[in-house]
């Protein structure tokens, strides 16, 4: 059983990073398989059993809520991050929660914004994602907010911090809900 208690975090970081920078040339693009895989195994990493999570790392809701919303988090970082340097102050974070919005590319290939309720309408019927909604996007940067700059008196955060903390609000949002 020895060689079962090896990981390959190496290449799981590996793939992560290169999933995080897919993400942020195209929020809306398609993920290799090793990338998506690397996302999940992340997010599942982040999961501890025990007594208040009876069911350790089987979370399957909180792994399709996240993903769902991925390109759309990814969305709203591209908004905050002006200098395109992967990394966000504070002040960038509050400016965004006040006037939410996520950065998008045009038909011409150029790059425009649009605020949450322009891009939630602008969704077909069947791919709703409640962007705008009292529990939505907002309500998960907020929490966000409140763990990384307040809780953990931060002044910045890199772009994977920003995933970190949107994994992990995901998943107490289900557990607070739940």
């Amino acid at each position: 059983a020895p060689a079962m208690d090896k990981t390959y975090k190496p290449v799981l970081t590996k793939e992560f990073e290169k999933a995080l920078a897919s993400l942020r040339k195209g929020p809306f693009n398609k993920l290799t398989q090793k990338q998506a895989e690397a996302i999940v195994a992340v997010l599942a990493s982040r999961e501890q059993p025990g007594e208040a999570n009876s069911f350790g790392w089987s979370f399957a809701q909180e792994m399709d809520d996240f993903t769902r919303l991925l390109p759309f988090m990814v969305s709203a970082f591209n908004a905050m991050d002006r200098d395109c340097d992967e990394v966000i102050s504070r002040e960038e974070f509050e400016a965004w929660l006040h006037e939410p919005f996520l950065e998008h590319q045009t038909e011409g290939g150029e790059w425009g914004h649009a605020d949450l309720a322009t891009v939630e309408a602008s969704l077909p019927a069947y791919c709703k994602r409640g962007l705008d909604a009292p529990d939505g996007l907002i309500k998960t940067m907020g929490r966000v907010r409140r763990t990384h700059f307040e809780e953990g008196s931060r002044q910045f955060m890199s772009l994977r911090d920003f995933v970190h903390n949107m994994m992990e609000a995901t998943v107490r949002s289900k557990s607070a809900d739940g």
